[in-house]
């Protein structure tokens, strides 16, 4: 799960909505999950070494419309579909919510303060050093929605 922390968010953030899911990305894509965006392709990829610490990243952040599913963490934007994207840069100074599904490092090891960036895989990971990032998360609480998870403020 990841969620805006205020409601209000949704009217300044940059949505890309017109990039479908590649064939390349068969496992699709969660809410919460950082990709890259092609305008010419009007397809996403996943970050790759380089791109992750690149200006230009988007989070997944599907409405949770299928309700045969009975937790919101199975949602999987599929090959083929259009996950609803948000700008990282228009979300800049902003604090998010997510549980610990969009995070590969363990909770346990998490301290506020640390700081989360992009992997090759499309969640985030705690970086000890953030040096060339252009954008990541910074941890300002942990556990804000009763489960193990953090609230970020997001750098961009």
């Amino acid at each position: 799960m990841f969620k805006f922390k205020e409601i209000g968010m949704y009217k300044n953030a940059v949505n890309i909505p017109y990039c479908k899911v590649p064939a390349t990305i068969t496992a699709g894509v969660k809410n919460g999950y950082i990709v890259t965006f092609s305008e010419t392709d009007k397809t996403i990829a996943l970050p790759t070494s380089i791109t992750a610490k690149a200006a230009g990243l988007t989070v997944v952040m599907n409405r949770y419309d299928k309700p045969e599913l009975e937790k919101p963490n199975d949602y999987v934007v599929k090959v083929g579909e259009f996950p609803r994207l948000f700008t990282l840069k228009s979300i800049a100074g902003r604090v998010v919510q997510m549980d610990m599904d969009a995070i590969t490092t363990a909770r346990a090891s998490i301290a506020v303060g640390a700081k989360l960036v992009a992997d090759t895989d499309g969640k985030l990971v705690e970086a000890a050093d953030i040096t060339g990032y252009s954008e990541y998360f910074e941890v300002t609480a942990l556990d804000p929605l009763g489960v193990d998870g953090v609230e970020a403020v997001v750098h961009a």
